[in-house]
């Protein structure tokens, strides 16, 4: 557990918080992945800041007033101060069972769960507590329990009733304002924010005024933002826990500022307490933000081995390990998680993960196994990438069978009809895929991958005025989304706007200036507007990002042959079969040019060896006639 973890009630705060910014990493990855076959992944602050970075809602057990009830109580008590949770909460249960009414041994058996990542048996026991001594206090644990869950009600109700019993109390005004802005309900939340900020000790106005700083900034109010952090840095000067809420909240940001005002403040922070592994955990995700991998793995390795129990830090680096295609580090890292908590079923499905994206399926298979078998079978996250394994390999039954599975665990899953939609288009089966995509956008119509989907299907079934419609929706939801604009580009040339189509491309490019698929598709809207040139142009600016291209080194080859310009059709073409050996058509290209420089014998010879191997395809057949006939260059 992290050393900044002084009180029950900050890190929740802080979780509730990153919770907001986690849901925006989510969208950003949603992005960038375009149009693949959906899997769950371990994401930035989605992850869940309060996990593993700066703790969980405090232990009741941590400052619980009073002697421990038994030896074995007091020893629970130490276990699980060590973070030896799967020791200590088995004996704390057996506490709890042997005194029932005892609501305080509740309450620390609820933070206790919270701490270990087990919010739905946390719950259970704090109800308890909630039932056999309602206090402001029970409350406020309950909604954050709730809040940890999800539930969104039933965390507002809890957090209310706290207020209602002590109307003052600063904590339940911070957690209930937290959750307001995570819902979108920005003036009440801001409202209580800063009534937290205006009242008590420096310490608590400084944890308040960085929550709402951190409401401020997610509602752009940047310059009341900045002024919030700095009175909140003023009021405690040698918090480090204030330093690092400061950061995070700017880490909560999208832009690379952001990220280096949240830089600032951590080195300032790392200065202050060199042996606080969250300063470096959170100097971690400053790093990986402004693109500097290597220096956000140094910072991550910093952390462990101050606390090497950190697993969000260790998760991090599974993720720049995989990104950097490190799979033997990932493993390493993977493998140490799960012998450090086999009973956590989510180590066993980063291990899975990485042995999918390192090729190796049969251990995959196992490992998501041995994920939903640590969950006691309930794992729907797990059943959904098992499916996509399974898809991968190409056994559509067992892909299928997994995402039922998910189904089945959760009802409302979209991103399993999602999933089953993309299988469904593989077995050439339209109609049905496109009834999961509208299943996935009954269940959550703000799904962009749902209209994106959608809008594709329906553009390969001809049905242009449709698939626009759910492109645009898609676009409605996400502005400037170069995945659906593409798409929705290719509907716009396809059905012969061409104009516009190119209009959509150029829009892509000024975006992702790299994007080959983007240039590969204006240089055909171009070929078809007989603009040879601008399209030439565009097949050499999608080369230029990806040498290997074969689309557009096939068009590029066509185009200088049809232009007569040899050198370079020459060139194409060999580019062409260094790219892909044995390629029919640059071989026939090739045999073409033989005959554009004269050389009937040559092209003669390669006509007869490309009959023998490809004796129907039309351009072979017509070679006959290309080498018999004298053409000049």
């Amino acid at each position: 557990m992290s050393r900044l973890v002084v009180d029950r009630l900050w890190p929740m705060l802080i979780g509730l918080v990153a919770l907001l910014a986690g849901a925006l990493a989510l969208q950003g990855y949603a992005e960038r992945r375009g149009n693949d076959t959906i899997r769950v992944v371990v994401q930035d602050e989605a992850v869940g800041a309060a996990d593993d970075e700066v703790g969980e809602a405090t232990p009741v057990g941590r400052d619980a007033d009073g002697p421990a009830r038994s030896p074995a109580h007091a020893q629970a008590r130490l276990l699980a101060r060590r973070g030896e949770f799967e020791r200590a909460l088995p004996i704390f249960e057996a506490e709890a069972r042997s005194r029932p009414d005892d609501a305080g041994l509740s309450a620390e058996l609820g933070g206790w769960l919270l701490s270990a990542g087990e919010p739905k048996r946390a719950l259970a026991a704090l109800a308890r507590a909630d039932q056999l001594q309602p206090t402001s206090e029970s409350a406020l644990r309950l909604g954050q329990a709730r809040a940890r869950l999800d539930d969104h009600a039933g965390a507002e109700a809890d957090l209310r009733r706290s207020l209602a019993l002590r109307p003052g109390a600063s904590a339940a005004r911070m957690a209930l304002g937290a959750l307001l802005l995570r819902h979108g309900d920005r003036a009440e939340a801001i409202g209580l924010l800063e009534q937290a900020a205006s009242a008590g000790a420096n310490l608590d106005r400084a944890r308040a005024l960085v929550a709402l700083g951190a409401a401020y900034r997610a509602t752009g109010r940047r310059a009341d933002a900045e002024k919030a952090f700095d009175q909140a840095i003023q009021f405690a000067p040698a918090r480090a826990e204030v330093r690092l809420g400061v950061a995070r909240s700017w880490l909560g940001g999208e832009g690379k500022e952001d990220a280096r005002r949240a830089l600032a403040v951590i080195l300032k922070t790392a200065d202050m307490a060199p042996d606080l592994p969250a300063v470096f955990v959170a100097m971690g995700r400053a790093r990986e933000r402004l693109d500097d991998d290597a220096l956000a793995m140094e910072a991550y390795d910093r952390a462990l081995r101050l606390d090497p129990t950190l697993r969000y830090a260790r998760r991090r680096l599974i993720r720049l390990s995989l990104a950097s295609r490190d799979f033997a580090r990932a493993r390493r890292e993977a493998e140490r998680l799960v012998a450090d908590a086999p009973v956590v079923p989510e180590h066993h499905f980063l291990l899975a993960m990485v042995a999918d994206r390192d090729g190796r399926t049969d251990d995959a298979r196992k490992a998501y196994g041995a994920a939903i078998a640590a969950a006691k079978g309930d794992y729907p996250e797990a059943y959904l990438n098992l499916g996509v394994l399974e898809r991968n390999a190409g056994d559509f039954a067992r892909a299928r069978a997994a995402y039922d599975a998910a189904l089945k665990q959760r009802p409302g899953y979209a991103s399993a009809w999602l999933n089953i939609g993309k299988l469904l288009e593989a077995q050439k089966k339209p109609a049905e895929a496109e009834a999961a995509y509208l299943k996935a956008l009954a269940l959550d119509a703000r799904s962009v991958n749902g209209w994106l989907y959608l809008g594709q299907l329906r553009s390969e079934r001809r049905r242009w005025p449709d698939a626009e419609a759910a492109l645009r929706k898609a676009l409605e939801l996400r502005p400037n989304w170069v995945t659906a604009l593409l798409s929705l580009g290719v509907v716009q040339a396809r059905s012969g706007r061409l104009d516009e189509a190119v209009v959509t491309y150029r829009q892509v490019l000024v975006k992702e200036p790299r994007m080959v698929r983007a240039h590969y598709d204006l240089g055909l809207a171009l070929e078809q507007q007989a603009k040879v040139e601008e399209a030439l142009q565009a097949y050499q600016q999608a080369l230029a990002a990806d040498p290997g291209h074969l689309g557009s080194l096939r068009r590029l080859a066509e185009l200088e042959l049809s232009a007569r310009r040899l050198p370079e059709a020459r060139k194409a073409l060999q580019d062409l079969l260094d790219a892909a050996p044995g390629d029919l058509p640059a071989r026939v290209g090739l045999a073409e040019l033989a005959a554009l420089n004269g050389d009937r014998a040559g092209c003669q010879a390669a006509a007869v060896a490309l009959r023998v191997e490809a004796p129907n395809d039309k351009r072979v057949q017509a070679l006959a006639l290309s080498c018999s006939t004298t053409r000049t260059p």
